[in-house]
């Protein structure tokens, strides 16, 4: 049976919480268009955008508007479902469906519903209407608000990353609001460059941001490299600058990021690359007071952790 993208799904083997929650998916691909996005490279979104003759740049609804509203109420209501992550292969706060009112439509069912826990990810930007119904559930929703340091680089090699995407600030102040208000806000530096967004002209200034709109939890996770994506790759960044990113890995073999899937396979950065930049990463988040975890690290060959406050490893739990 060919695989297609659900509108839910029970968490992957190798993820964060196997077996704890669900991922819900209302539409196929995202207009934010990511060139470093794995999605766009999973065969089950593959196989949905080409059912539906769209592109991953040009997202299409699961099933028709009404229907798909009706069967979120109907699976939010059941019971089978405790904790949910929004979402996997795209993102809620898609700017088409903001501002036609569905991601609107979607999170009031949710809110309302016997669903414990929302953990919702998102490179996009809520509006006001959004940003009250999370605060008015507040007790509901975990908000983990994506951004890099390296865009706050004037003339950064990675202008290419966020050429989708609303500018920081407005995203910052967003993420504010809500964490002002009692929602639990992270920022997660994702997808974190070793080289470019360890870099104290990016790292030193971004924070600041962070300090001043008092976002105070961190997470971060680095970039990885696949086949797949090196189309997107090399039309968003300068060859000079791609070729030496690349430098920083270890191209000897892939690995599944999750097992049994084929379409996750990736390369890492080196050992000795990825070590420094954790270490350097880590002791200026600590020094300025952030409360941090690196998400999906298992093991670093040599990394010294008991300099560090508390653990730096993430188990699922921080950001939810």
């Amino acid at each position: 049976m060919e695989d297609k993208v659900q509108l839910f799904s029970p968490g992957s083997l190798g993820t964060c919480w196997y077996g704890k929650y669900h991922y819900m998916e209302p539409w196929v691909g995202c207009a934010h268009a990511c060139p470093y996005c794995y999605a766009r490279t999973r065969g089950a979104v593959t196989n949905s955008l080409e059912e539906r003759e769209t592109t991953f740049e040009k997202p299409a609804l699961l099933m028709e508007r009404s229907e798909l509203l009706r069967e979120i109420e109907r699976e939010a209501g059941s019971g089978r479902l405790e904790i949910l992550k929004l979402c996997r292969y795209t993102d809620i706060f898609t700017p088409e469906f903001v501002a036609d009112g569905l991601a609107l439509e979607i999170l009031r069912i949710l809110a309302s519903s016997r669903v414990r826990r929302i953990i919702l990810t998102t490179k996009g930007l809520p509006d006001e209407d959004l940003i009250q119904l999370m605060i008015a559930h507040r007790e509901k929703f975990s908000y983990n608000l994506a951004a890099r340091p390296s865009c706050v680089v004037e003339g950064s090699v990675l202008a290419g990353f966020d050429a989708g995407l609303t500018p920081l600030e407005p995203r910052l102040e967003a993420g504010a609001r809500l964490a002002a208000a009692g929602v639990q806000t992270t920022v997660h530096m994702d997808p974190f460059v070793a080289g470019l967004d360890d870099a104290d002209q990016a790292l030193l200034p971004f924070l600041d941001r962070l300090k001043r709109h008092r976002l105070h939890r961190v997470m971060f996770s680095y970039l990885l490299f696949s086949n797949r994506i090196m189309p997107t790759m090399e039309a968003a960044v300068p060859a000079e600058a791609l070729e030496e990113i690349m430098a920083s890995y270890d191209f000897s073999g892939a690995h599944k990021v999750l097992p049994g899937q084929e379409d996750t396979a990736s390369y890492s950065l080196r050992n000795d690359v990825i070590r420094d930049s954790v270490e350097k990463t880590a002791t200026i988040l600590q020094e300025r007071g952030f409360d941090f975890v690196l998400c999906s690290l298992k093991s670093v060959r040599g990394l010294s952790t008991r300099k560090f406050s508390r653990s730096m490893l993430c188990d699922g739990k921080f950001y939810a």
